[in-house]
């Protein structure tokens, strides 16, 4: 893999204020704006590009962030409307320069359609927009500019879209197994933990688990997605891959109760993830 340079401006002298994002060679810029901050852009002349931007936030999951992916001829007005009509999102990932009207809607598409697939992040848009047909040269650019919105989503930690790798793929599988439970997964370089589809979670839950905060939230939003469907009277299975934040929230998950990840899942010589990755 070659070397990328990536240059990072901050105009207002304040790391936790509007930074401006350039790639060597690229003709794109990003603009990442706090939603506070929104108001010192208007001045700037890049405000009335054509653009495509993330909307991230918190939402009602309290598992997984929130996003909307969207499109304006104008992005400086479109986002000013998101700020009345919106509550959950707190910052503003723009993408602009370099690309026209046409090019934007063809990446909102493929944003969205992508984003879903993935399906690491609530995705809030309500309707799937349109593809946007482009010649095989526009197509090329959209398609050139679509891999650095991965690239610097990915540097910033938002990891949207993100592959997911395929168990066949993984050279270090871990297992826990418990009480009417037998899950197998891998960690991801992300620090999340997927877990494979196949395993099986147990059905009932401790008594102090039901009354904790995050873990039966998990469960009971797993199971309502369908991800994990009741295979007998003990256990559960899961119908597909499904990716958790941490260790230990996806050893909460298929326990049924509260769990240390780190020691909890191990690999096939035994040993935990604590003393392969953290010792």
């Amino acid at each position: 893999m070659s070397t990328i340079g990536i240059n990072i401006l901050l105009p207002e002298g304040d790391p936790n204020g509007i930074k401006i994002i350039e790639i060597s060679g690229w003709k794109g810029k990003t603009f990442v704006i706090p939603r506070g901050k929104l108001k010192n852009i208007k001045e700037r002349e890049e405000s009335n590009y054509p653009a495509i931007y993330f909307l991230f936030g918190d939402g009602d999951d309290p598992i997984r962030q929130k996003v909307y992916i969207g499109e304006s001829e104008v992005f400086y007005n479109r986002l000013l409307n998101h700020n009345d009509n919106k509550d959950f999102w707190n910052i503003a990932i723009v993408f602009t320069s370099g690309v026209n009207r046409a090019h934007v809607k063809y990446l909102e598409n493929k944003s969205v359609a992508l984003a879903k697939k993935i399906n690491r992040y609530d995705i809030s848009n309500q309707v799937e927009p349109l593809e946007n047909r482009l010649s095989e040269f526009e197509r090329a650019d959209a398609e050139n500019f679509f891999e650095k919105i991965k690239l610097i989503l990915g540097v910033l930690g938002f990891t949207l879209f993100q592959d997911i790798p395929q168990r066949q793929d993984v050279s270090e599988i871990y297992r826990f197994k418990t009480n009417n439970a037998d899950a197998s997964g891998t960690l991801l370089d992300t620090g999340e933990f997927i877990v494979f589809k196949g395993s099986t979670a147990r059905i009932k839950e401790t008594e102090s688990f039901v009354k904790g905060i995050s873990g039966p939230n998990l469960r009971a939003k797993i199971i309502a997605e369908s991800v994990l469907q009741r295979q007998n009277v003990d256990s559960f299975v899961f119908v597909k891959d499904y990716i958790f934040r941490s260790p230990s929230a996806a050893s909460d998950a298929v326990a049924g109760r509260s769990s240390n990840g780190w020691t909890a899942w191990r690999d096939l010589a035994g040993k935990t993830l604590d003393e392969n990755k953290r010792r």
